[in-house]
C-alpha cells in the first residue's frame, strides 16, 4: 500500500536533485573541523601540566613508549594519588571533552609524557 504523503507531510521536504519527496532531517551531524596531535612532558615529577588550549570533542592521550614510570591522567588536582588514569608507556585513554586543556597530567619521572590527539 502506498504511503499517502499528505499525512507526512509534515515530515517530509522537496529534494531539489530528484524533486521527489523525502523525509526531514531533523538534526545534521558533522564532525570536528579540528584534528590536532601534540606532545606534552612533566619537566619536573610530582609537577602537573595542562594540555593546550584546543577545542574539540574529545581527547586520547597516549603515554610515550620510551616512559620508564607512570603518567597520572585527570583533572586540575592531578597527582599521583589523585588521578583519573595511570598509563604506563604505550597505554592510552580518551576523554570526552570540550577542550583538552581539561586535562592534566603528571609523571612518577621526571622528563616523560605523552603524545595527545584532539578531535
Amino acid at each position: 500500500m502506498p504511503l499517502d504523503q499528505r499525512q507526512y507531510a509534515h515530515a517530509m521536504e522537496l529534494d531539489t536533485a530528484t524533486d521527489k519527496p523525502m523525509p526531514k532531517v531533523a538534526a545534521q551531524l558533522t564532525g570536528s573541523n579540528v584534528l590536532q596531535g601534540k606532545l606534552k612532558n612533566v619537566v619536573t615529577a610530582g609537577t602537573r601540566v595542562r594540555l593546550d588550549d584546543i577545542p574539540c570533542r574529545e581527547v586520547t592521550v597516549i603515554a610515550r613508549k620510551g616512559n620508564t614510570g607512570s603518567i597520572y591522567v585527570g583533572g586540575a588536582d592531578v597527582s599521583s594519588s589523585v588521578f583519573g588514569v595511570e598509563l604506563a608507556a604505550k597505554d592510552s585513554f580518551t576523554f570526552i571533552v570540550n577542550n583538552a586543556n581539561l586535562i592534566y597530567i603528571d609523571a612518577s619521572v621526571s622528563g616523560e609524557g605523552v603524545s595527545y590527539v584532539a578531535v
